[in-house]
């Protein structure tokens, strides 16, 4: 059944977003009767009947409704764009399927790309929580520096992933039912004074095993970890 992302569901009629609407008329030509489902981002899932089809707008009727809770720890990626953007949003997709709550761009002194469309980024994460049949949708923040973001980064599990010395396999020091906050740098790694920074914040450096990593694998790697080691709890 089509799934699509709309707000709004505890009312019995809501429009689709444009977009979503779009989608429907255009790619999927739905007709009037044809059954639904809607997620809102927030934990409700409903059944629903579209109706009233224009040319620009849908109208859907809704049925029954599910409620999911949400994960009752926050895991978080503060995560180096990559130069090419493509990989980035790769990146945004896969940790969106695999289960993440708050994902940051983060600007660091060898971040190569000083410019993100964050709305894309966005579009990414609602098409990636369809697609996975999630009930929540992640935080997805705009690029952010380093210094804004330990100004206002939560207590909890503080790891920033690190390729030298020998620090502790993540696996060996993550505890699932905690509030998690996982940094990854850039392809040219974090500067000494990056590092003494966050060291100096309560970051404890981890491992994410003997292979070097290309940024985008080593976060989807760390967050795909930490999800199913949630699910093991």
């Amino acid at each position: 059944m089509h799934r699509f992302h709309c707000t709004g569901l505890h009312a019995a009629e809501v429009a689709l977003p444009e977009e979503e609407a779009a989608h429907a008329l255009r790619v999927l030509r739905l007709r009037d009767g044809d059954a639904v489902e809607l997620v809102d981002g927030a934990g409700m899932e409903a059944d629903g009947v579209l109706h009233r089809i224009g040319r620009h707008e849908v109208h859907v009727r809704i049925g029954d409704r599910r409620t999911h809770p949400a994960a009752p720890t926050t895991l978080h990626l503060a995560v180096a764009p990559t130069k090419q953007a493509e990989r980035f949003e790769w990146f945004v997709e896969k940790a969106v399927e695999v289960g993440v709550e708050r994902i940051t761009p983060l600007a660091t002194a060898r971040t190569e790309r000083g410019h993100l469309r964050t709305d894309r980024l966005r579009r990414v994460a609602v098409s990636a929580m369809k697609q996975s049949r999630r009930a929540w949708l992640p935080r997805i923040d705009d690029l952010t520096t380093l210094d804004a973001l330990l100004q206002q980064a939560p207590r909890g599990q503080r790891f920033v992933a690190h390729a030298f010395g020998d620090p502790a396999p993540l696996m060996n020091v993550f505890a699932p039912a905690e509030d998690a906050l996982l940094l990854v740098g850039p392809e040219g790694d974090w500067t000494d004074a990056e590092l003494r920074m966050l060291l100096e914040a309560g970051f404890r450096t981890v491992g994410l095993g003997a292979a070097r990593l290309r940024t985008e694998t080593a976060a989807l790697a760390a967050c795909t970890w930490m999800s199913l080691a949630r699910q093991r709890r």
